[in-house]
């Protein structure tokens, strides 16, 4: 007896369309690479801004005794939140002109040569300060410390004011009259600050009724005679600390000595 043939499958029609899946897969994955790369260029922008901005910070530092933040502006007695490290002589001689760290290639050509200039600037005016405060400091009475783009210089209250009084020494003004000439050959946008501190024992007369009024008028003291000496207002500011920001302990009196004093900021303006 014959089987049945089997039935005869129907042959499909070829799909002309199937490139398309293909040409789809394709659009897939360059739109993926685009997206990818487009965001590896924006992570290296981002941290490239990062890398400047560390460095700026890096070049400026924090001045030994500026208040980290400071809310009160260009005010006579901000707040001081923590006290200031002590500061040490200068004994070492200054950097080379216009040195920057190594990993300056992502900075702008034009920031980095704004920042040699005033790194040179500071320099050279650091180097006229040693010279007229060598005596003093040699006696401790005058430290300074210097950073790429500020320069701190500290005086004993000894050195510029009587006892509880803030009208500067004869000798006083000689002196600060050449640390003025020195400070006014910085270019303009630099900025000096005045601090005014002392220590913790309290004031009570008919003039200063506290530590806080005492410390304030003798930065704005030495401030008028910075002015004076044609430095632009625009560039000077006095700050009065008080017995909150000391440098040594004011349970002798060699730290309470040390805590009496006036700090004299010098720093570039902050780079765009």
């Amino acid at each position: 007896m014959q089987r049945p043939a089997p039935p005869k499958r129907e042959k499909k029609a070829p799909n002309h369309e199937r490139w398309v899946i293909s040409y789809a897969d394709l659009l897939t994955l360059l739109l993926a690479l685009f997206v990818v790369l487009y965001a590896s260029s924006t992570r290296n922008k981002l941290k490239m801004a990062e890398e400047a901005a560390s460095l700026t910070k890096a070049f400026h530092g924090t001045p030994v005794a500026l208040v980290s933040q400071n809310t009160a502006g260009r005010g006579i007695m901000p707040h001081q939140t923590a006290a200031a490290p002590t500061p040490k002589p200068a004994t070492t001689p200054p950097p080379k002109p216009a040195e920057l760290p190594k990993d300056d290639s992502h900075l702008p050509k034009a920031l980095s040569h704004q920042m040699e200039s005033e790194i040179l600037a500071l320099q050279n005016v650091e180097k006229q300060l040693q010279a007229v405060l060598q005596p003093l400091t040699a006696k401790n009475q005058v430290s300074m410390k210097s950073e790429p783009l500020t320069l701190t210089i500290q005086l004993n209250d000894s050195v510029l004011f009587p006892s509880g009084q803030a009208i500067l020494l004869p000798e006083a003004q000689a002196l600060l009259n050449n640390v003025a000439d020195s400070v006014s050959k910085l270019p303009t946008p630099f900025n000096i600050v005045i601090q005014g501190y002392t220590d913790d024992q309290p004031i009570d007369t008919a003039e200063f009724p506290s530590n806080w009024s005492l410390s304030a008028e003798r930065a704005a003291t030495v401030v008028e005679l910075f002015a004076g000496k044609s430095i632009d207002g625009n560039r000077l500011s006095a700050q009065g600390f008080a017995e909150f920001a000391p440098i040594a302990s004011n349970a002798t009196p060699d730290g309470r000595a040390q805590n009496r004093r006036v700090a004299i900021v010098i720093h570039a303006p902050e780079p765009p």
